[in-house]
């Protein structure tokens, strides 16, 4: 059956919120704009541009593709199920939905929700998530960390230009994992908040621009690496272009040119992954006067592998003759030490992509390796391209993001590759936690002991 392109236009405008909440799929309202699924807390909707993304998987889309991903049979063909889709949506029950409009309230800042009381609050980040009291003093004391009168912390959205506080984040305090799952606690995005906004740490006018996906992480970084007086620190409440297009912007308003750097500090999972490969291949050069802006990552736990992981890559390197490096840096690239899972950009597919015994997948690559490969940017691209036949482009955008994880590995006189029992860090507070607790372990000092005698 063939539908015109006024029926497809007809689906497309059905409201995404209204649909999944008339079918039974429960929804968070971030914003008046902002959704998120209950279930994929992940996949988030945009009500203003009625599309979705589900950051965890990759993708997104528009009502055809939601309906076609969560209320259609999984076992059909993709097209039978575009079909259903579709169907499904011309039922006239559904294009109802199509006359919702979305309306943009402004953002207002009420002070009068926010407690003079900030010891649940402080009790919570420092105890639960870890971070040291000089630090959350310190972002208290300068008005980027609150609490409200129901005991959650609020990391307020405060323009650096003007001190107008343009948004806030709701972190709960309490742990209810029946009631929150995985994640154990409340979690929103204040209605309202303005869009492109996030929480904001540093000068508009800043050498470098750090992006992070929530705001403990970017205290994490913080706590970690130390304040920069000169970095402008950004967490975008997710994975989101429009909040870096609004700092980039703002900061070059500031200042005369580009700034220095932009760095992902984003989370090391899938989702992460690929969006920071999507910004790494464009060219940010300021036409006025030629600078270039540096666009880099740094990732949480990014320069791990497991220690059977390496086994599996030094036996298949012995058996054809190659280099565990350049089995491990395939593997990063490609799959970021997930087997089975397609985690890069590019969509690029390999052995490790594709299967999910990392044994065989590891010395299914090992045999593919020409001889005498050696892991040039070339080189990188051409192994691939037997798995990805008529994708050029793709494989050379691939082959640069080898080239950095190779660097990464053999960098400087020795051979930096971590090779972790236990490596899966996703975040920036995982490693403080995973520090506290090997601290606990070891009878050291933890980091909110060492803050408290600074005090």
């Amino acid at each position: 059956m063939a539908f015109s392109d006024e029926e497809l236009a007809q689906c497309a405008a059905v409201d995404i919120v209204d649909l999944a909440e008339g079918h039974g799929i429960e929804l968070t309202s971030e914003t008046e704009r902002f959704y998120r699924m209950t279930e994929h807390d992940s996949l988030v909707i945009d009500r203003a541009k009625n599309y979705f993304h589900w950051n965890s998987r990759g993708f997104g889309g528009n009502t055809i593709k939601f309906a076609q991903t969560f209320l259609t049979d999984p076992h059909k063909t993709d097209s039978a199920r575009f079909k259903d889709a579709v169907g499904l949506l011309l039922d006239r029950n559904n294009l109802k939905h199509s006359e919702v409009a979305y309306q943009h309230t402004p953002y207002v800042y009420d002070p009068k929700l926010i407690s003079t009381d900030f010891r649940q609050a402080r009790e919570y980040l420092i105890n639960k998530r870890n971070l040291s009291p000089a630090l959350v003093d310190q972002f208290h004391k300068e008005g980027l960390v609150q609490q409200n009168k129901v005991g959650s912390a609020v990391f307020l959205w405060v323009d650096p230009g003007t001190d107008e506080v343009m948004g806030s984040t709701i972190q709960g305090t309490r742990i209810d994992h029946q009631r929150y799952g995985k994640r154990g606690t409340y979690k929103q995005i204040e209605r309202n908040s303005t869009s492109g906004y996030g929480f904001a740490v540093g000068p508009a006018d800043a050498d470098t621009l750090r992006f992070f996906e929530a705001p403990i992480d970017l205290m994490s970084y913080i706590q970690l690496k130390g304040q920069d007086a000169r970095t402008q620190y950004v967490a975008m409440n997710g994975l989101k272009e429009e909040v870096i297009t609004h700092y980039l912007a703002d900061n070059i308003k500031n200042r005369p040119t580009v700034p220095d750097r932009m760095v992902f500090n984003v989370d090391n999972d899938a989702a992460g992954q690929r969006f920071v490969d999507q910004f790494l291949v464009l060219n940010w050069t300021d036409r006025r006067n030629g600078k270039e802006l540096a666009v880099e990552r740094e990732l949480p736990g990014d320069d791990r592998t497991p220690v059977s992981y390496w086994r599996d890559y030094e036996r298949a390197s012995a058996k054809y003759r190659t280099n565990p490096y350049l089995l491990y840096v395939l593997e990063k690239a490609s799959s970021n030490l997930q087997p089975g899972m397609l985690t890069n950009g590019a969509d690029i597919h390999t052995p490790f992509t594709e299967q999910t015994d990392h044994a065989a997948a590891t010395e299914a690559t090992a045999a593919a390796l020409p001889v005498n490969f050696r892991g040039s940017l070339t080189q990188w691209a051409g192994v691939v391209r037997q798995w990805n036949a008529d994708r050029e482009g793709d494989c050379q955008r691939f082959g640069l993001k080898c080239q950095y994880y190779s660097n990464q590995a053999t960098r400087g006189a020795g051979l930096k590759l971590i090779r972790d029992s236990d490596p899966f860090i996703k975040d920036w507070n995982d490693i403080i936690r995973t520090r506290v607790a090997s601290s606990v372990n070891q009878g050291t000092k933890t980091p909110q002991e060492k803050g408290q005698e600074l005090e």
